[in-house]
């Protein structure tokens, strides 16, 4: 009975510290999708596609495993929300993550998504806004 108090404890603590999101999930396990199809979707002059200036414009030492990791480096480009949640893709092929930062309105019309693309060592390649 003490053990299975004790392990019924150690679950709620683990998933109230987490914010009761999900464990975290390597690159291999999360949703792919195509840098290279995604980048043919923004022109040059788009007004919501940044493509320069960047918080991380240098290549971390490691590899960002983890989606929390790449979410957490994300979030440094964060200027024009605060996101309250998030979605992990990566590319294999072109070894980019892509974090989706939510920040959730009171309508879905007042909902604002900034997406960051970067490489697996975290530089950012690309961040795109959008409503």
């Amino acid at each position: 009975m003490q053990k299975c108090l004790c392990l019924v404890l150690t679950l709620l603590f683990t998933m109230t510290y987490r914010g009761c999101s999900a464990p975290p999930r390597s690159s291999s396990e999360v949703e792919q999708f195509s840098y290279e199809q995604e980048l043919e979707m923004f022109s040059e002059d788009s007004p919501d596609v940044v493509r320069n200036g960047f918080v991380n414009a240098a290549e971390l030492d490691d590899v960002i495993l983890l989606d929390l990791d790449a979410r957490d480096h994300a979030e440094k480009e964060c200027t024009l929300i605060n996101a309250s949640n998030f979605r992990a893709y990566f590319d294999f092929e072109a070894r980019v993550w892509k974090i989706v930062l939510v920040q959730w309105g009171n309508n879905p019309e007042d909902t604002k998504y900034q997406t960051v693309y970067m490489n697996e060592k975290g530089k950012t390649l690309l961040i795109v806004y959008s409503q």
